[in-house]
């Protein structure tokens, strides 16, 4: 089985992207046998910088010049190339689709997925997410989530990664219920040293986040100050873009990238020392994190904003990121070894069953079950002219 996983990256699968979720599904897939087809939107050198200055033009820059209608266009032209030239292909599996038209890129009874973990729609109503707090013109704003509005409705089939944002797709963009299908997100599972036992005794905190500000880092450090008072021995280490902190207890790792092969090792030593992982994102659509933290067999403390909180359920201790106290009382619990023992094990069975093979087999199941697979007659769902014509 040939299926392409289409992301719009100049190398849709390098681990260098914003995003590791194309070569997540990609790993996945390749999991369970099948053959993986990369396709991205690399432009020949002078087309290119051609492109670039005609997004520029009106001083427009970064993600806003980057999803203009000529960026739009030669991303849709880039894709359809490589696809043309990608050989029989099963299935696209493609994400980032409001950056490009979906419904340029059908094949003749090939069914096209996307793949998400929110709307921007979604995004947009939140004031913590990241295109409201970096300060996007709304209108700028209202034509990505049109584009990424009619390229799901252009795709036989949305999968999303929870039921949170399913409920977007549905609400928002008015996709019938049958199209939008919840697979899952997965994660890398992380190593566990198995000839140590882990120190239950003394509470030992690991926040992991890259934006300080929307991972909710200063409140984790108040309620960490509080908790220690009661557990004087307890710590806290802090990774990602954290500013110095001074505090007794607390270390910080600073940012330790996902490519980068030491920095990853630092970071697994640091999930196998703790005793507690937590994470009261301001936002999070589905906190890879969870996963990644549960899987060493930490007790998880998260957020109630976002689809987050349903990738561990009940496995997990989930908060509003505004309520200091609730974060405090939380830290509390999970300083008794005996809970923060007993929900590792809860979220590390969760884990278990949240891989990205395990992904891999719903979006399986989802193309068996398209509706170009169970009639290959059909060639997509019906376009309306306005939905094409950006």
């Amino acid at each position: 089985m040939r299926i392409a996983v289409l992301n719009p990256q100049p190398d849709p699968l390098s681990s260098k992207n914003w995003s590791g979720t194309p070569r997540g599904i990609a790993d996945g897939l390749a999991g369970r046998g099948v053959e993986v087809v990369p396709i991205g939107t690399k432009l020949p050198q002078g087309l290119h910088q051609l492109v670039a200055v005609a997004s520029r033009i009106g001083g427009q820059r970064g993600a806003v010049a980057d999803r203009t209608p000529v960026r739009q266009r030669s991303r849709t032209w880039a894709l359809r190339r490589h696809l043309d030239g990608a050989g029989p292909l099963d299935a696209i599996v493609a994400m980032g689709q409001e950056t490009f038209d979906l419904a340029r890129l059908r094949r003749p009874g090939v069914p096209i997925l996307t793949y998400d973990d929110t709307t921007l729609r979604q995004m947009w109503q939140h004031p913590d997410s990241d295109i409201r707090s970096a300060g996007f013109p709304e209108r700028a704003v209202d034509l990505w989530c049109a584009r990424q509005q009619a390229s799901s409705r252009a795709a036989d089939l949305c999968c999303v990664s929870t039921e949170w944002a399913a409920g977007s797709f549905i609400t928002d963009y008015g996709l019938a219920p049958e199209r939008v299908r919840v697979v899952g997100i997965g994660h890398r599972p992380r190593a566990r040293d198995t000839t140590q036992a882990r120190d239950w005794d003394t509470p030992r905190f690991l926040f992991v986040g890259v934006d300080w500000r929307r991972k909710n880092g200063d409140a984790v450090v108040r309620a960490f100050r509080r908790v220690r008072q009661t557990h004087p021995g307890a710590t806290l280490d802090l990774v990602g873009n954290h500013p110095r902190v001074d505090e007794p207890g607390v270390r910080g790792h600073g940012f330790l990238a996902r490519e980068n092969a030491h920095s990853q090792a630092r970071l697994d030593a640091l999930f196998a020392r703790a005793t507690a992982f937590v994470l009261p994102s301001r936002f999070d659509p589905a906190g890879i994190a969870y996963l990644e933290a549960a899987s060493a067999g930490l007790a998880v403390i998260g957020t109630s904003q976002g689809g987050a909180s349903e990738l561990l359920g009940t496995a997990a201790i989930t908060v509003h990121p505004d309520d200091d106290s609730a974060l405090a009382a939380a830290l509390e619990r999970i300083s008794s070894p005996a809970e923060a023992q007993s929900l590792g094990q809860r979220a590390a069975a969760i884990a278990a069953r949240s891989r990205w093979v395990d992904v891999a087999d719903r979006i399986l199941a989802a193309i068996d079950s398209s509706p170009v697979r169970m009639r290959p007659d059909l060639t997509g769902s019906p376009m309306t002219e306005e939905e094409t014509s950006w």
